[in-house]
């Protein structure tokens, strides 16, 4: 078995020749930029998707015909090294107004796709990215099943389209069979101790993907699995009876995300104290739900919830007080990953690539020695030093 650390929710800006694919994300998230990125932060594994939108799917059947990207036999392919698992992210009306965003993987590009002969014919644009799907959740569902494919639900308690942040209380009152969702995506702003306090989740696999728009968001947050290969079906393997295969989930501190409480726009005032708050204490108006309040608002779990794997606090070497993008680039350079230098390279190491200074940052971020601003609202959290007599 080898602890691989992959991060499964990467969008396309731009496809090979230019064309939009995520409207919102960076021009430079590019497959080949995707992949670099990947190399340099550390991750042996990836997952595009992007991989069901026309020109993407176009593009990645070039490469796999120039064989660029390398079929691997138990599924998924091949990229120098890292390894590219395909998939769809859609979006799922469900009553009211309401939607959610629900990830499938799928072991080939064949399987690719057979999936978008089944949805197409339901999407607006195909070439876009998350299109709102024009079927039902359980139609999807089984459009990604009988495609050999794997279904997680996407960022799933954020108030923008997470299925438990926006939408409902339990998968049931979506899917008829929400056992078949395999996994769930925490998102930048829970962790796993805040999942826990819901009952309806613990029979899924938690999961941390950064759901970059760019690349330097790849890996801020990723997972490490405990597999005997690099391959789709070993990876769908360790998903099973709630993650059997997860050795780790390695995410931000969720209060470093941007919707970690709520938040009034018109009275600019972030949500504190111990109890979940949905409207405006100032002015009474609907807030910006906090992830961490709709949790609370919608937690059930009194008896004894089931053991998960450990969820390790990680701060992306971009977001450390003190470390710029000169230094960022110096360290990659001069040092190694984005991971080693977080977590294995040496103090020395680092202080003679970039100072005394940044190896001081380091330091300090391994030994927990620093404080978080929580964010909201649209808000990023953000991370200060603590100070001690010992800095």
């Amino acid at each position: 078995m080898a602890l691989v650390y992959g991060d499964l929710h990467i969008h396309i800006g731009r496809t090979k020749e230019g064309k939009a694919v995520k409207i919102t994300a960076s021009p430079a998230l590019t497959l080949e930029n995707i992949i670099r990125a990947a190399e340099q932060k550390g991750l042996r594994l990836v997952g595009i998707v992007d991989a069901a939108c026309r020109g993407v799917l176009e593009e990645l059947w070039a490469l796999a015909n120039t064989q660029i990207l390398q079929p691997i036999p138990d599924g998924g392919y091949r990229w120098g090294k890292v390894t590219i698992f395909l998939g769809s992210e859609v979006e799922i009306a469900c009553g009211q107004g309401r939607a959610a965003h629900f990830l499938g993987f799928f072991p080939s590009l064949q399987a690719v796709q057979e999936y978008t002969s089944l949805i197409w014919p339901a999407v607006t644009n195909s070439h876009l990215s998350t299109q709102r799907l024009k079927m039902d959740a359980d139609s999807w569902l089984q459009a990604v099943l009988a495609c050999g494919g794997v279904a997680v639900a996407a960022h799933a308690f954020t108030p923008h389209k997470g299925v438990y942040g926006s939408c409902v209380r339990r998968l049931g009152e979506m899917f008829r069979n929400p056992e078949l969702i395999v996994g769930l995506e925490l998102g930048l702003s829970a962790d796993t101790s805040m999942a826990l306090g819901i009952s309806d989740t613990h029979r899924q696999a938690y999961l941390a993907n950064s759901d970059a728009h760019s690349p330097g968001t790849i890996a801020r947050e990723f997972t490490a699995y405990d597999l005997p290969n690099i391959s789709f079906r070993a990876w769908r393997d360790a998903l099973m009876n709630g993650g059997k295969g997860v050795a780790a989930v390695i995410g931000m501190d969720p209060r470093l995300g941007k919707y970690y409480r709520s938040f009034c726009s018109h009275c600019m005032l972030l949500a504190a104290g111990d109890d979940a708050v949905l409207a405006c204490p100032q002015c009474g108006r609907k807030m910006i739900t906090g992830v961490w309040d709709r949790v609370r608002e919608i937690a059930d779990c009194r008896g004894q919830a089931p053991r998960k794997p450990p969820y390790q606090v990680h701060i992306p070497l971009a977001m450390l007080p003190g470390v710029g993008p000169i230094t960022y680039g110096k360290l990659l350079r001069e040092v190694g990953t984005e991971l080693e230098i977080l977590y294995h390279a040496s103090l020395d190491e680092i202080s003679r690539a970039a100072g005394e200074q940044t190896a001081s940052c380091i330091r300090k971020f391994r030994e927990g020695r620093f404080h978080i601003q929580p964010g909201g609202g649209g808000r990023y959290g953000k991370v200060t030093w603590k100070v001690t007599q010992t800095q």
